[in-house]
């Protein structure tokens, strides 16, 4: 071996120098997951019961996002926040505007482009839906 090269030679370390990551401890007030799911089930079984129609998770994400979240709202916009394709945001679109929970709008702004606006169907529909969520929790 000549002067210039150097050996490699790795430091061992004890198990008792590297630091454990510690467990965390479930907190009293953060539900347990079986109690998220009955919570989650006991709201499901409310809204199906209900004479509202059965919606998908995205598209109920899609509604509570125009309804929760400062607009203008399009189909290319939506598709980036819920990280989805624009065909499907564009295929819950016209299921919400059929049950008139949201309607289109110009964009006059984009004359390409649609506004997916608010209905008044749409906020007593999740309007319902907050009033079970919290008679659920009770």
């Amino acid at each position: 071996m000549s002067a210039t090269e150097t050996i490699f030679a790795p430091r061992l370390v004890a198990v008792t120098d590297c630091p454990r990551p510690q467990p965390k401890k479930p907190s009293r007030d953060r539900q347990s997951r079986k109690d998220s799911l009955a919570f989650w089930h006991r709201v499901t079984l409310q809204t199906v019961r209900s004479d509202a129609p059965d919606l998908s998770a995205r598209q109920l994400a899609m509604l509570m996002t125009i309804y929760l979240e400062d607009g203008p709202h399009t189909v290319r916009s939506l598709a980036k926040h819920l990280d989805v394709t624009k065909a499907a945001i564009s295929r819950a679109t016209d299921s919400l505007c059929k049950i008139g929970y949201i309607e289109r709008k110009p964009d006059h702004r984009d004359k390409r482009s649609v506004i997916l606006a608010r209905t008044s169907a749409g906020i007593h529909f999740l309007s319902e839906f907050a009033d079970i969520i919290q008679s659920e929790r009770s």
